[in-house]
């Protein structure tokens, strides 16, 4: 558990950093003021890829409609990627094919009486001739009796099984034409001749249908950050082409079972995998798809965010300071100077450290780090993602939306990051050496007393 809010506190600090260290033209903080952070750079909105993953919109449920190999199709009238409502006809079989297969079973069936009828006539010649046959001829008669009722019963079973053929047979004439059973788009067709599947790799279907407005989103993670997220945990999905764009979901299933290798860092903005990594995928169930479109492309953001009201944004447990019953954020005033603003707080998510701010900030915030000494009224200096040219759209352009190579925009960062860790580490020691300093002091003077 320490170990996850200690990852979420990293990628926190990662944004932190950007307005700290000297990345891709950053500027000082001014002298006498309190560096303060954009809500929506905390939270990775601002920066592409940062706590964030990719996912896809896919059909939750499908209709697999199989082919009768009994018959033939004769006309398909469908394409994959076209559009379908219920009742829709999707294919015919060869109507003509059947009526030549029916006239074929009658025929069949008509000869199967006939050798029926043929045994009976040849076992009562046989039993008339046995009884006039002497006692050694006897038992040959029998035995010729026995073989002739033995093919009377197989002619009349395949008599049998042919009558259930033929039924089935005029059956296929009346019902000739497939229809939708749901509306949706068709996702793939496959025949003899041609097989085309656009959103699937392995279906035995002759035609599945991916059925519209019950949708889900598939994600990817890494294998450095599968531990970040736990079935039953409430995310956000945002529109790669539209961030103001969001819905809201539960992660259902995380599928550990299979992995695909891959290079680069196509799960999330900022990991090294080195040569390869594996990912794996998991799933998304939509409170609401309103407005999504099959195979649209988002992000996935481990965070519950609601653009509606302003409110409701997720932040670290870190930036929240509590004081008997009431929890206050030091963010920027009007006048870009320092206040102690009193928040709201609402859900408490245990496993990533985090809490949702139901009222009191806003995306459009700015907040302080509240570790060190601060006081109302100091002036501020604004950082978010536009100061350093770490803007989503610019990003974006470099990562080929996480399918391609790491960026140009982290070179040097991973040196810069740790490099300013250090200088944290070392700030922290030295207040720690201070306080301990003082502590002795006082130790030493209620003895001297």
């Amino acid at each position: 558990m320490n170990v996850i809010k200690r990852l979420t506190a990293l990628v926190v600090s990662l944004a932190m950093c950007l307005s700290l260290a000297a990345c891709g033209g950053a500027k000082e903080t001014k002298k006498g003021t309190v560096a303060v952070q954009s809500v929506s750079m905390i939270m990775g909105l601002d920066i592409a890829g940062v706590n964030r993953f990719s996912g896809v919109t896919e059909a939750k449920s499908s209709q697999k409609i199989e082919k009768d190999s009994e018959k033939k199709v004769g006309e398909v009238l469908v394409e994959v990627g076209q559009e379908v409502k219920k009742g829709d006809l999707l294919f015919r079989y060869d109507v003509q094919a059947m009526k030549l297969s029916v006239e074929a079973a009658e025929l069949e069936i008509e000869q199967l009486a006939n050798q029926v009828n043929s045994y009976d006539t040849q076992i009562a010649e046989l039993q008339r001739e046995k009884e006039d046959a002497s006692k050694k001829e006897q038992l040959s008669y029998i035995l010729q009796i026995q073989e002739a009722q033995l093919d009377q019963s197989e002619a009349q079973y395949n008599l049998k099984q042919k009558k259930l053929t033929l039924e089935k047979l005029k059956k296929g004439t009346e019902n000739a034409d497939v229809c939708a059973e749901v509306d949706g788009v068709i996702q793939s067709i496959h025949d003899s001749e041609s097989s085309f599947d656009s959103y699937s790799e392995d279906s035995d279907a002759f035609i599945t249908i991916m059925e519209t407005g019950t949708y889900r989103v598939k994600g990817t993670v890494s294998e450095n950050n599968v531990s970040m997220l736990y079935e039953g945990m409430e995310v956000t999905l945002q529109s790669r082409t539209n961030p103001e764009q969001m819905w809201s979901g539960t992660i259902s299933e995380i599928n550990t079972g299979s992995t695909e290798e891959t290079s680069g860092n196509d799960a999330s903005y900022g990991e090294n995998f080195g040569d390869t990594a594996t990912k794996y995928s998991f799933y998304v169930t939509l409170e609401d798809s309103e407005g999504m479109m099959m195979g649209q492309h988002l992000y996935i953001l481990p965070y519950v965010v609601d653009r509606s009201s302003g409110t409701g944004v997720t932040i670290p447990e870190s930036y929240v300071v509590q004081e008997d019953d009431q929890a206050y954020v030091w963010a920027a005033s009007g006048k870009d100077t320092l206040e102690k603003r009193a928040v709201t707080l609402g859900r408490y998510d245990d496993f990533m450290g985090t809490y949702l701010i139901q009222q009191g900030l806003t995306l459009e915030d700015y907040i302080a780090d509240p570790a060190t000494s601060l006081t109302e009224g100091q002036a501020v200096t604004k950082y978010d993602a536009n100061s350093y040219g770490f803007s989503g759209e610019e990003v974006d352009a470099g990562t080929e939306d996480f399918e391609g190579e790491a960026t140009e925009n982290n070179e040097g960062f991973n040196e810069d990051f740790e490099e300013e860790e250090l200088i944290i580490d070392e700030d922290r020691m030295v207040r720690e050496d201070a306080t301990t300093e003082a502590d002795i002091t006082v130790e030493s003077s209620l003895m001297e007393g």
